[in-house]
C-alpha cells in the first residue's frame, strides 16, 4: 500500500522526465539532453546514502567504492524501462579503472534522470553532468528554481540567505505550537524562536528532493532583543517557510516583493521535532 502511494505521489512529477527520455540507435537521451552511448566516459560522484548509490545498482558484484569518485568506458545499454516507482532506467556495462591499476568490467541498472538530479549550484548528483548541462544561478532564478552558490543560498523567490544575516521567524503554523517548515534538530524550543531573529553562522547540506522541495540546514544564533539566547541547527524547507500568499505571514518572514514570487508548490516531506 505505501509503495502504491508513493507512485501516486511521484506520478506528476515525473511525467515529464519519462516522456523526454528515449533510447534510439544504441544511444540514450536523457531528460536534460545529456547522451549516453557506447565509448563515452561516464563520470560519478560519491553515494548519496550510507547504503550507497540511491539511483545506481552495480549488477556484477563490483565495490561500491569502486565506483564512487571514478569513470567507467561505456560499452553497451540495453533494457530501457520504468521502475516501479515510474523512473526511466536503462542497465549499462563498462569499462573500469580500479584504483590498485587493474582493470575490469561493470554493469549497472540506473534511474539516470534521479542519478542525474538537479543539475542546480550547490548540488550534488550520482552521475556527474559536464559543466553545459549544468544549470547557473541567473537560468535557475529565470525558472524560479533555488541555487546555492558561493555560500549564499538563493530561494526560489530570490530572497538570498547568507553567514553574518539575520532571518526574521514567524509564528510556529504547525500543531502543538511546533514549526511546520522550520525542523529544530537540536531541541531549542520552538516557543523561543517564534518571533525572533536568527543570525546565520552557517549554510550546509543543501539539497532537492525527489518531491521537488529545497532544504538547507542552517546553523546560527537566536536573538531575541538584540540579545544572544543560544545556538540553533534547523532543517528548513525554505520556500515553504516563506509561503506564496501575501494574506497570510509565513514561518520565515521576507520583504513582500519577495514573497510574491513564491510560486506554490508539493508539501515537503519535514522530519518531525
Amino acid at each position: 500500500m505505501k509503495l502504491v502511494l508513493l507512485f501516486l505521489l511521484l506520478c506528476p512529477l515525473l511525467s515529464a522526465a519519462q516522456y523526454k527520455s528515449r533510447f534510439a540507435n544504441d544511444t540514450l537521451y536523457t531528460s536534460c539532453g545529456f547522451k549516453i552511448y557506447p565509448g563515452q566516459t561516464l563520470k560519478f560522484g560519491k553515494a548519496s546514502s550510507a547504503q550507497g548509490f540511491r539511483y545506481v545498482t552495480i549488477m556484477n558484484g563490483v565495490a561500491i567504492r569502486s565506483l564512487e569518485n571514478n569513470s567507467f568506458v561505456v560499452k553497451d545499454l540495453s533494457q530501457y524501462g520504468h521502475s516501479i516507482f515510474g523512473f526511466a532506467t536503462i542497465e549499462i556495462t563498462g569499462s573500469i579503472a580500479f584504483r590498485d591499476g587493474s582493470k575490469g568490467t561493470i554493469s549497472i541498472n540506473t534511474a539516470f534522470d534521479q542519478a542525474i538530479g538537479s543539475r542546480l549550484p550547490g548540488t550534488t548528483s550520482e552521475l556527474i553532468l559536464p559543466e553545459e548541462f549544468q544549470i547557473n544561478r541567473e537560468k535557475a532564478a529565470a525558472l524560479y528554481m533555488p541555487a546555492f552558490e558561493n555560500d549564499t543560498l538563493y530561494t526560489s523567490c530570490g530572497y538570498p540567505i547568507y553567514k553574518g544575516q539575520l532571518l526574521q521567524f514567524g509564528k510556529a503554523m504547525g500543531d502543538r505550537g511546533k514549526f511546520k517548515y522550520v525542523n529544530i534538530k537540536n531541541r531549542f524550543p520552538p516557543s523561543s524562536l517564534q518571533d525572533n531573529q536568527v543570525r546565520v553562522t552557517k549554510l550546509k547540506e543543501f539539497g532537492i528532493s525527489v518531491f521537488g522541495n529545497g532544504y538547507i540546514t542552517i546553523i546560527g544564533t537566536v536573538i531575541v532583543n538584540n540579545t544572544e539566547k543560544g545556538d540553533i541547527e534547523i532543517h528548513l524547507a525554505f520556500d515553504h517557510a516563506i509561503g506564496h500568499v501575501p494574506a497570510i505571514p509565513g514561518e520565515l518572514l521576507v520583504p513582500e516583493e519577495f514573497r510574491s514570487r513564491i510560486k506554490p508548490g508539493p508539501e515537503p516531506e519535514v522530519e518531525d521535532q
